[in-house]
């Protein structure tokens, strides 16, 4: 079959399982065959070979499958960097760049930042990659997924950079340790609405996404414990859901925050929070 008979067939296949069949089968068969989509296009006329096309229909069931594309590939863009991906980490979205393009608006020279819940590394990887004076501690209760932050971290030369933890929260992080930041993009989907999500959604690792019954677990656990690690107008940066302004904001209030900033993603939805704790 020719490249493009291959690309119909693959299109075809994926016909209302994502939202553009014919661009995601031209990735899928563009990675079998260690080219970028351009070459493959240019090349449209090529045949494949049997066992790049046995290849490229065992990708397109795992995707039938609603296996998400990042994780058949193992890479994900973000901040403009190449991250590896797999199922023990959750695919950083693009709101997620806000969070970080406000943290380096902020960040000075020699500053220290926390990144809870790194996952693949995403934000303490690409803070440290866009501003190398700053010193970062990735914390994540899995190890699996630090496994995942630190090979990112070593692809884009920024391992001496950080300090790994493993550790639910703050448990196991020293309270000898002060922070200029505390950065998070927590599980904060309730549970209730978990069996509500996407498919290929409901493959990523659930530990990175319920956020208890009111989806607000994690936020709670954070602001309770940010005011034993801040430095003095330390700050904490969130991540947080279309719908939990209010909430949030006002679990930031009790817990002594001020100067609070809520920052809109480029829909127009609130999608990170910023607040200075009290002396």
């Amino acid at each position: 079959m020719k490249v493009y008979e291959v690309i119909n067939l693959g299109a075809k296949e994926l016909q209302g399982i994502c939202e553009n069949p014919k661009l995601e089968a031209e990735l899928l068969l563009a990675y079998c065959l260690g080219m970028d989509r351009i070459n493959l296009i240019i090349k449209r006329e090529d045949e494949v070979e049997e066992g790049e096309l046995a290849k490229f229909l065992g990708l397109l069931n795992m995707r039938k499958s609603h296996i998400p594309y990042q994780y058949i590939v193992k890479k994900h863009y973000f901040m403009g960097l190449e991250f590896f991906v797999d199922e023990n980490v959750l695919i950083p979205r693009p709101e997620t760049e806000i969070l970080v393009e406000e943290v380096l608006k902020r960040l000075k020279k020699g500053n220290t930042l926390i990144d809870i819940g790194t996952g693949s590394g995403a934000i303490a990887v690409s803070v440290v990659k866009y501003f190398p004076d700053c010193f970062v501690y990735a914390v994540d209760i899995s190890r699996k997924a630090l496994e995942v932050a630190k090979y990112n971290a070593k692809k884009h030369n920024v391992l001496d950079k950080i300090v790994f933890i493993e550790s639910d929260v703050f448990s196991q992080v020293p309270k000898n340790i002060k922070f200029d930041f505390i950065v998070s993009n927590p599980p904060y989907i309730k549970r209730g609405e978990l069996e509500t999500l996407q498919e290929e959604v409901k493959k990523e690792p659930i530990i990175a996404l319920d956020g208890g019954e009111d989806g607000l677990f994690f936020y709670k656990k954070i602001i309770e414990g940010a005011p034993f690690y801040l430095n003095p107008e330390g700050a904490i940066c969130f991540e947080m859901g279309y719908d939990q302004k209010e909430e949030v904001t006002d679990l930031l209030t009790k817990g002594g925050f001020k100067n609070i900033e809520v920052i809109k993603d480029l829909s127009g939805i609130d999608r990170v929070v910023i607040a200075r704790y009290k002396l």
